[in-house]
């Protein structure tokens, strides 16, 4: 399902959204003007918009200036409270009207105040209330965290169409709350008491917003489990996914080809049986144990793009191989190239993936695709990903993920041979690959846009410190937080010594990334049950959290089934995702 008719259809239901659903009476009763339906549609229009600009606003003030999201919440609860005072005491405006300029003559004032506080009041609710609106569906998630990074004209588009759906969905319900009230005189009336209870609400709606009281009645109208319209966004993500998975499995992977030709020039079944040229390597941030490097300087040799991260457990896995294939053929003209693509924040720094080249003793070049450019000229969707690439430049093979490793080295004998090198196969040194076992606990992201095993759901306050406290019990795969945390789009930050987070489990292996806020070591108290083996990175029931990576927290012989793993915080340290494996 194409996610464009997904992000249209998320903007009308996010107006059904238990986030939203408080803060209705501001848009319907601030469209409402007898004989006009242009409050109706400046206020829809204004807030379709404000969705766009603010997404664009908060992604660039955050990396830019370091706005904090809190900002947007005082900011839109503040309007929202001087708009109630204008409904409520309509003076106000005209004195603001003649204090700023808005009109320089007694007769344009009395002319034109009222058009112009009957244009510019509604866009301005629009407007408010956009930062607001924008963090209530899983759709605007995804595409702020993960398509506008990687394509901003793709990202925008889909952000347009959400921000459009969403306009419709509430011109629809203020023309039919202005069709109801048009019918009661005394409801448009402007100095009449309905008119001064709606500014009311709107400042009580305002310091909701402020104080985050709104979050507690989106609370209640969760409670249960019963009335969540994000559900049905969710569902349709995940068969969007599905469907993404059954093509490229029927493709062979994302590159389309024409797939009559038989690979008949090659011993070894390749996956692209008519070979394309290679997308060019371009736009790379910086290179670690190599000057900048393309296809067209390495004409003639051999060269493996591999797509990872240094915190993707699974492209750690298949470290070893890598390397193991770079000791035995770089002299005989293999080139591997690391296209490292951060999936977190701190992945594009340079000096955290110089220290993980490092420690993982990577000697082949790596290359930092940190505006994601090379990952988007392959169309590539995963990580690990690797493309083979042979000495005319030409795309011969491609794997998506771990596994299938003996092929892949196949794979690099033919090719290094059809440049005219003679190779010995030799038997890899590397070991297999754990499989993911079923019943396995998912990989569990800890930030709002994948919040589908937190337990704390209904408490989330998005961006700001707010007290969690834990459930009775935790279902299995399920986490939950105790204590002041700061819950952030891709991480959550312990606010406080002592905090605490519960996860159910099952697996033999459980890694966790994180790192320390500003630098410091800082400590992680571990324990379990039932009394497991705890990874390399645990000592005496503490780990010590430094750099942002990978930690092992638990390397158990047996698979642990439906575990409980608590960790202790110290305040100052980010929590990104788990990630597990068994035997």
């Amino acid at each position: 399902m194409d996610l464009l008719f997904i992000s249209f259809l998320a903007g009308i239901l996010t107006v059904l959204s238990p986030c939203v659903i408080p803060l209705l009476p501001v848009i319907v009763g601030g469209s409402l003007k007898e004989g006009s339906k242009s409050k109706a549609y400046l206020i829809s229009t204004s807030l379709g918009l404000s969705v766009v600009v603010f997404t664009l606003l908060l992604k660039a003030t955050t990396l830019l200036i370091e706005v904090s999201p809190r900002f947007w919440q005082i900011f839109s609860g503040g309007l929202v409270i001087a708009l109630g005072l204008v409904t409520l005491f309509p003076q106000i405006w005209d004195k603001l009207s003649v204090t700023f300029g808005f009109s320089t003559k007694s007769e344009q004032l009395l002319a034109g105040s009222a058009q112009t506080q009957g244009k510019l009041q509604p866009v301005l609710i629009g407007a408010a209330l956009g930062p607001v609106f924008s963090s209530c569906s899983p759709t605007y998630a995804i595409i702020l965290a993960t398509i506008l990074p990687q394509s901003f004209t793709i990202g925008l588009l889909n952000l347009i169409i959400y921000g459009a759906g969403l306009a419709l969905a509430l011109l629809t319900l203020s023309i039919g709350g202005q069709k109801l009230t048009s019918k009661i005189k005394w409801a448009v009336n402007p100095e009449g008491w309905f008119k001064k209870s709606l500014g009311i609400l709107f400042i009580l709606v305002g310091f909701s917003i402020i104080t985050g009281l709104e979050k507690k009645f989106e609370e209640y109208l969760v409670q249960g489990d019963y009335f969540d319209i994000t559900k049905v966004e969710q569902y349709l993500l995940d068969k969007n996914d599905e469907q993404a998975t059954k093509m490229l499995e029927e493709n062979n992977g994302v590159i389309k080809l024409n797939q009559n030709n038989s690979n008949q020039n090659s011993k070894v079944k390749m996956s692209l049986s008519k070979p394309i040229k290679a997308p060019e390597i371009v736009d790379v941030a910086n290179w670690i144990n190599s000057g900048p490097l393309t296809l067209k300087d390495l004409k003639g040799k051999v060269v493996l793009i591999d797509f990872w991260t240094y915190s993707c457990i699974n492209c750690i896995r298949t470290l070893p191989y890598l390397k193991s294939w770079n000791q035995k053929y770089a002299d005989k003209g293999l080139v591997i190239i690391g296209m490292h693509a951060p999936e977190f924040a701190f992945e594009q720094k340079l000096e955290n993936v110089q220290k993980a080249v490092s420690d993982f003793e990577i000697t082949y070049p790596v290359a930092l695709d940190n505006n994601f450019s090379t990952w988007k000229a392959y169309n590539n969707q995963y990580w690990p990903a690797k493309y083979f690439v042979d000495k005319n430049g030409l795309l011969r093979h491609f794997h998506f993920g771990e596994g299938d490793y003996e092929h892949s080295e196949q794979v690099i004998i033919a090719l290094l041979e059809e440049t005219g090198a003679t190779v010995e196969p030799q038997t890899s040194a590397a070991q297999s690959t754990p499989p993911i076992a079923r019943g396995q606990t998912p990989e569990t992201y800890l930030g709002y846009w994948r919040h589908e095993y937190f337990a704390n759901y209904n408490e989330i306050t998005k961006d700001s410190t707010a007290n969690y406290s834990l459930p009775a019990y935790l279902t299995k795969d399920y986490w939950g937080l105790a204590g002041e945390w700061q819950i952030n789009n891709k991480d959550i930050v312990s606010k406080n010594n002592g905090v605490k987070l519960k996860l159910n489990y099952t697996a033999t292996g459980v890694f966790l990334v994180m790192g320390s806020q500003d630098g410091t070591p800082k400590q992680v108290k571990v324990s379990t049950e039932p009394k497991v083996s705890y990874g390399n990175d645990v000592t005496n029931d503490v780990l010590i959290v430094t750099e942002p990576r990978l930690y092992r927290i638990i390397d158990n012989p047996t698979t642990i089934n439906e575990g409980t793993l608590t960790l202790e915080f110290e305040q100052g340290i980010v929590a990104n995702a788990f990630t597990f494996e068994t035997k």
